[in-house]
């Protein structure tokens, strides 16, 4: 019996460093990995809990350069809201190369005699879900009004359900799902600290990640099918919301590198993204799981009075336009995506009447 529980002692000990290592070794290659390709070991700056929408940026919302004001005359302002995710935000660049700051700096210097105030919404790895719940908690407590609202979304989306899977997926939706529900779903529910971080395992965030670059999305599936009508839906619901804040909505589908379709590409500029852009031999199912998806909301989206596709508004660009994943961008890209944007956003504001309350 001695022996029995000796041999017993000696797995149940090595069980648990073997776990703990494996942990470490994983903790090890997600941070290396976000160091590699978002020069951070997090991805993203500090995120703070929000009631609304899960999650919001701790430094807040961020600034935008180049806004304009009339003082006196609340007719001549237009505002401008935009949300995205980090491709929005553009944290991790000076603000004033942002796509709202650079789009308020074209339309400030052309737009005469209307003054343009833009605002950057944009928060690290929101999708269209999170993005939704934002928008109604700014139009129920944020003080200036919008007149033109934007989203600009695909990559997020694309990405999220690939990795998980469900029309509901979103930055962090296991973890909270998981300490919500599992405290009565699971035996060992009722230990909170180690069913949250079973949860919160770099493991089994490690296992998901090579789960998705492995494995390829299957188009004909009936949680793609429901994903994209749920998502679609999502951005009906803002349209409807924003007409009846007395706004017009524009949702832009974003380009990504994993799934233009460019003709005649710059042979210079090709050579030097397939020499930053990570994974495109090793992960081969990335651009098929990317264009999966994206692919299926860009059908179901088009004909949309609010839909704008930029998928290849990239093509021809004579500078790398994209960072190491393929998704976030240079200066010369958010440059690129700010100008296929305007002519849309002057469409929008040509269509409004003459005078508006100025964002009230």
């Amino acid at each position: 019996m001695k022996r029995f529980f000796s041999a017993l002692w000696k797995t149940v000990k090595w069980g648990v460093i073997a776990v703990l290592c494996l942990e470490v070794l994983s903790f090890a290659v997600i941070t290396t990995t976000n160091w590699v390709i978002y020069g951070n070991l997090r991805e993203g700056p500090k995120a703070v809990y929000d009631p609304y929408a899960l999650f919001l940026m701790g430094n807040g919302i961020w600034p935008t350069a180049n806004t304009g004001y009339v003082e006196n005359h609340p007719e001549l302002s237009r505002v401008i809201w935009f949300f995205g995710g980090s491709t929005m935000r553009a944290s991790a660049a000076p603000y004033q190369h942002s796509i709202p700051s650079l789009l308020a700096k074209t339309l400030n210097a052309t737009g005469k005699p209307y003054a343009y105030n833009c605002f950057n919404f944009g928060v690290n790895s929101f999708n269209s879900l999170l993005e939704v719940k934002y928008l109604e908690k700014q139009l129920i407590e944020y003080p200036i009004r919008p007149q033109l609202v934007v989203f600009y979304d695909g990559a997020n989306d694309a990405n999220y359900f690939a990795v998980q899977k469900t029309p509901y997926a979103h930055e962090g939706r296991e973890r909270v799902q998981g300490v919500i529900e599992s405290y009565y779903k699971a035996g060992y529910g009722i230990l909170k600290p180690l069913n949250a971080a079973y949860y919160a395992s770099f493991t089994r965030e490690l296992l998901q990640k090579l789960l998705y670059t492995a494995k390829p999305v299957d188009p004909h599936s009936p949680e793609l099918a429901k994903f994209v009508d749920l998502t679609v839906k999502r951005y009906d619901f803002a349209d409807k919301v924003c007409a009846a804040y007395g706004a017009r909505f524009l949702l832009f589908l974003q380009p990504l590198y994993w799934v233009e379709t460019c003709p005649g590409e710059n042979a210079a500029v090709a050579a030097s993204e397939k020499k930053t852009i990570l994974g495109r031999k090793t992960f081969p199912h990335v651009r098929d799981n990317f264009m999966t998806v994206y692919a299926a909301l860009e059908k179901a989206l088009a004909g949309k009075p609010y839909f704008v596709n930029l998928r290849n508004a990239l093509c021809g660009r004579n500078a790398p336009a994209y960072t190491a994943d393929g998704v976030h961008n240079t200066d010369a890209g958010r440059e690129g995506i700010a100008a296929a944007m305007l002519p849309a956003i002057r469409d929008s504001f040509s269509a409004m009447p003459a005078t508006t309350d100025g964002g009230k």
